[in-house]
């Protein structure tokens, strides 16, 4: 009877070790960070921009930026609305009206891997003839989402960064928009002293 008990519990103990992450979206990380000295709660106004630019590497002169493509950025862009509006702020059309300026931006960066495999390789003496098999290539695209609100003001020389957020991770080539919309609710989930009065 004691074997069979201490074999459940090393059957228990052995079933609970840790793996790593399942899926791609496991890895995804939010980030926020603030200005501490800055007063949000006595502002109520904000402005965003209509479209979320890409960045990507450095624009030559007269180069346009590229834009996140629709529907995506709309539905990202509606979720930080939602978000601001739930901590009481007011979009404004005019950034000049508004107390804080919201920016979002997402870069992207592709990972190529690159595969092959010889017989030989396995076997070195014997590599007179062989098994070639075509190598493989394939990528995958990740990326990050930023939003960066800014203000501007008599106590600023230029305009100041006041709060970061970050979505690493979340903006995959497909722009899997569950993903995005969930870092977007976290990191203002994660920051309550947005709240304005």
């Amino acid at each position: 009877m004691k074997i069979v008990s201490f074999l459940s519990i090393l059957l228990f103990l052995f079933s609970c070790q840790p793996e790593g992450a399942e899926y791609y979206e496991d890895l995804d990380l939010v980030y926020t960070n603030y200005d501490d000295e800055f007063n949000f709660s006595n502002k109520g106004t904000y402005s965003i921009p209509d479209r979320i630019v890409k960045i990507e590497g450095e624009l030559g002169d007269g180069q346009l930026p590229e834009f996140v493509k629709e529907p995506f950025a709309t539905q990202m862009l509606q979720q930080m609305e939602s978000n601001m509006s739930a901590l009481g702020w007011t979009k404004v059309e005019d950034p000049v009206n508004a107390d804080v300026a919201l920016f979002p931006a997402v870069w992207t960066n592709t990972s190529y891997y690159y595969w092959y495999n010889y017989w030989c390789w396995y076997y070195p003496y014997y590599c007179g003839w062989g098994w070639y098999y075509p190598p493989v290539v394939s990528s995958v695209t990740t990326g990050t989402l930023v939003m960066t609100m800014v203000a501007d003001g008599d106590e600023y020389v230029e305009p100041h960064q006041v709060w970061t957020g970050l979505g690493n991770g979340v903006v995959s080539g497909a722009y899997n928009t569950t993903r995005v919309t969930k870092a977007i609710d976290q990191a203002f989930e994660q920051s309550p002293y947005l709240q304005v009065n």
